[in-house]
Order: C-alpha cells, then structure tokens, then sequence
C-alpha cells in the first residue's frame, strides 16, 4: 500500500503537469478561435465595403451611359427634324416652280378621279 501511495505521489505532479498544458492549450486554441472569429468579421466587412463600392461605382458608371445616351438620342432626334424639315422645303421649293397650266391639269385630273369614284 505505501508503495502504491508513492506511485500516486509521484504521478500527481505529472497528472497536474498535463492538466495544466491542456488547460493551457486550450486557452491558446480558444485565443486562436477568436482571432479566427475577429479575422471572419474583418473579413466580411471589408467585402461588403468593396461590394458597396463597386456597386456605387457600377451605379456612376450606368447615370453617365444613360446621359450619353439620352445625348445621343437628342442630337439623332434633332438631326432628323432637320432632315425632315430640309426635304419638305426642297419639296415646296420644287413645287413652287410648277407651272400654273401644269396646276389646272392635276386639278382636273383629281377631280375627274373623285366624280368617276361617285359613280
């Protein structure tokens, strides 16, 4: 029995050694855990700060087509009504120059084609 008391003695400081490098481990490993933790947030936070920076820059980039565009669209628009407008007087001036005999003979051509379709 004493020299089972001994072994024990001798082994309770060796028990306590390696219960104190658990304990110590793990309080590393739950340091560790955390600084993984804080590092996930950091993490996360910055891709969400890019991703709204992207977005915002993706957002100027979309205003700045659309007024190019809505530019585009005038300057076409307004190139047209010019277009249009020179054609319909190079038309007036082209008729201007119609003689009167000319007139008179579409007139009764037209008038001729309305009683025909009255009958």
């Amino acid at each position: 029995m004493a020299r089972h008391l001994r072994r024990r003695s001798l082994e309770a400081p060796s028990e306590r050694n390696d219960l104190t490098r658990l304990l110590e481990a793990e309080a590393r490993l739950e340091q560790m855990l955390q600084r993984a933790r804080d590092e996930a947030v950091r993490l996360v936070d910055e891709a969400r700060t890019a991703a709204r920076a992207r977005d915002d820059a993706l957002g100027a980039e979309l205003e700045v087509a659309e007024q190019r565009l809505e530019t585009e669209i005038a300057a076409e628009r307004e190139r047209r009504v010019r277009e249009i407008g020179e054609a319909g007087r190079r038309e007036v001036e082209r008729l201007e120059h119609v003689a009167p005999e000319r007139i008179a003979e579409l007139a009764r051509y037209v008038v001729d084609r309305v009683i025909e379709a009255g009958s």
